[in-house]
């Protein structure tokens, strides 16, 4: 009798779903820049969401998660003072699940579909909230294009997306339940000796110290840094847990070690 009730009752927590609306908004960063002079169409990008997206007190996807993206459009400068050009898509992000969920520009879809793929930022319309320098792509006489780490601008899923509510699950084992994480991710906490030192996680730019990020289980490269000092180490997150990391910038520091 007590086997079942504990069935019942974890079905019931693993049936529970929470589905991340077509539509819904996110604001995400630019991890890195990129210019015309050196970019090639079709090159892949690296973006982050700046503040986590919730449904009810859920985190569906959360702060610092992994967004991806292509150049869509690069040309370098040409003769006759022509300048170059260059525009990106962002085509997707990571939930709290694990799961990728792709992204268009507008509330609402146009022609019955995304054009997150076909089109990019500046062709798209995209909504800039915030540059962190004069307007980059502006196209000036002559000069190659750049826009800049850092730019932010709105983003919306382009399909409902359904996760497990707190991305658990559960299962019974003889008389007691037993709860596992399926999610698949964990909270780790970056600190520095240097306030404001710049996050890397596996060569992509996240933020800066201190954070607390949402990271996938599996092993990660972590690097700070601050001016010239360098401080990495690998991590082996695993799901459920939760990790600090306190980066000490004294000297540069480019030996890695596994941490569990």
């Amino acid at each position: 009798m007590k086997t079942a009730i504990a069935f019942l009752i974890c079905a019931g927590m693993a049936g529970a779903q929470i589905t991340v609306p077509d539509g819904t908004k996110l604001r995400v960063r630019l991890d890195q820049t990129i210019s015309s002079a050196t970019a090639d169409e079709g090159q892949g990008i690296e973006l982050s969401v700046t503040e986590p997206v919730k449904i009810g007190d859920q985190v569906v996807i959360p702060e610092g998660a992994r967004v991806t993206g292509t150049v869509t459009l690069a040309q370098v400068k040409r003769h006759m003072g022509r300048a170059g050009k260059l525009d990106f898509s962002i085509d997707r992000v990571r939930a709290a699940d694990g799961e990728w969920i792709p992204l268009r520009y507008t509330v609402t879809k146009r022609n019955g579909g995304s054009h997150a793929v076909s089109t990019g930022v500046l062709t798209a319309g995209a909504a800039v909230v915030f540059w962190p320098a004069a307007p980059a792509f502006l196209l000036i006489k002559g000069k190659d294009v750049t826009i800049n780490k850092g730019v932010v601008f709105d983003a919306f899923t382009d399909q409902d997306h359904t996760l497990a509510a707190n991305g658990a699950a559960a299962q019974v084992s003889g008389n007691r339940s037993v709860f596992m994480q399926t999610s698949g991710t964990a909270n780790v906490t970056v600190t520095s000796s240097a306030t404001g030192a710049d996050i890397e996680v596996d060569g992509a730019f996240v933020g800066s110290t201190p954070t607390t990020l949402t990271l996938s289980a599996g092993p990660h490269q972590i690097s700070v840094r601050s001016g010239s000092s360098l401080w990495q180490r690998t991590l082996q997150v695993n799901a459920g847990s939760t990790v600090n990391l306190n980066a000490q910038m004294e000297r540069t520091q480019t030996a890695s070690r596994r941490v569990q």
